[in-house]
């Protein structure tokens, strides 16, 4: 059963992903506005839920985008990651990556949409007093 909110693009943007001192080459395999699946020639030694760091060069000649990932599923060289927070301006880079991309600029306009307007209210609900909240 499909269990992906955000549509996929096809990728493959050189990256590194890196979790307690051991550092693995890899490639995007394919990107979301909240995941990608990334692989390597190696196997990948990150247990399911543990976080890591995870550097893609999205365009040549320019600096990495750095996203802090947690693994959803690890199958020997190929690991599901969901982004859980991004360095600077890496969710800015990592859109504009994906529109150039995209064949649904629609659909990615709408997913991106719904996570600033989600982004908002929790902004909203984390700064309202105690009794206020439902």
């Amino acid at each position: 059963m499909e269990q992906r909110r955000f549509h996929r693009i096809q990728s493959r943007a050189p990256g590194q992903l890196s979790h307690f001192g051991m550092d693995y080459k890899c490639r995007l395999e394919n990107v979301s506005l909240r995941g990608a699946l990334i692989s390597a020639d190696e196997c990948i030694m990150i247990p399911v839920g543990d976080c890591c760091t995870f550097s893609v060069v999205l365009e040549p000649e320019t600096a990495p985008v750095v996203i802090t990932a947690c693994i959803v599923h690890c199958f020997f060289s190929m690991v599901g990651v969901k982004f859980v927070n991004f360095s600077g301006d890496a969710e800015e880079r990592l859109l504009s990556f994906m529109q150039r991309l995209t064949t649904e600029p629609d659909k990615l306009k709408q997913e991106w949409e719904m996570i600033q307007e989600k982004r908002r209210k929790s902004r909203e609900e984390c700064c309202l007093p105690t009794a206020t909240r439902s």
